[in-house]
């Protein structure tokens, strides 16, 4: 937890922590990037004794999921791969003490704008994170910001960080026949993320082939996995920083990267989330 989020969080009077109420609050994103997808979002209203990431450190299991396969799995989840948000942060939907959470499915696609309903359960910092696909391990993340309470309308801009635990090779080593597992993989560990299957065609530059693990993972269009992991072995880049961008090529059967440089470039900030509270 952030020494800085805590002081600041501390020097708040406890009259004005006193005063937090459970808001049910609509929250809008937008995908400010012009060839890239967002895969399924988590919504985190939460206190200061929960943090779903934080820049510097080592990424968690989960988030590492999520950022490299966009998986946002629970219990519950009949394909759920065990690596899972619950075991950290408890039952979606619901009160956790600390925190609740919910899993907003389906792609957000470029220059558009998906919007949803959150109750924050007088829950005051909100966080939010979700792949930016295609990538090896690429996240949007928005950290703790303090949910106003005051009607009106709200704006953030959010950065794509880089979750470290995946190299940026960029090559795609999924493109394999995938006939034995009954599905498509959508990326995952060892290769950016792509659509898949009934998805929008996120990535028209994809050549066969590429290095990495080799793992048939990755997730459909709601977000549920697909396939069976291997272990990483492609090495990482940690702790969690701040993206640098994508490089691509053009040349979509060589060259170092299977990434298009003229569609799946982006420069910061690559979201806009918008925050409406209702008049009472």
């Amino acid at each position: 937890m952030k020494l800085r989020k805590f002081a600041a969080f501390a020097a708040v009077s406890f009259a004005s922590v006193a005063t937090a109420q459970a808001v049910e609050i609509e929250l809008s994103i937008t995908n400010l990037t012009q060839g890239n997808y967002f895969t399924p979002r988590l919504v985190v209203a939460h206190t200061d004794a929960a943090d779903i990431y934080e820049v510097g450190e080592e990424a968690s299991t989960p988030l590492t999921w999520l950022a490299e396969a966009g998986v946002i799995d629970d219990s519950d989840d009949a394909n759920s791969i065990g690596q899972n948000f619950e075991s950290a942060l408890g039952p979606a939907d619901s009160d956790n003490g600390s925190n609740t959470w919910h899993k907003f499915g389906g792609l957000v696609a470029p220059a558009t704008t998906l919007t949803y309903t959150f109750d924050t359960m007088d829950k005051p910092l909100l966080s939010l994170a979700t792949m930016l696909i295609p990538t090896n391990d690429a996240f949007v993340g928005m950290d703790s910001i303090e949910i106003p309470t005051a009607p009106g309308t709200y704006h953030y801009y959010l950065n794509a960080y880089d979750a470290g635990t995946e190299l940026n090779d960029e090559l795609n080593s999924l493109r394999t026949d995938i006939s034995a597992e009954g599905g498509t993989p959508l990326g995952g560990f060892g290769a950016p993320g792509v659509a898949g299957a009934g998805a929008p065609p996120v990535m028209p530059s994809m050549s066969v082939g590429g290095s990495g693990v080799g793992a048939k993972v990755g997730i459909d269009a709601e977000g549920n996995a697909l396939g069976v992991a291997t272990e990483v072995i492609d090495g990482t880049d940690g702790p969690i920083h701040v993206h640098r961008n994508t490089l691509g090529d053009t040349s979509a059967t060589e060259g170092a990267s299977d990434l298009n440089s003229t569609i799946h470039r982006w420069l910061n900030p690559v979201a806009k989330v918008t925050i409406v509270v209702p008049a009472s």
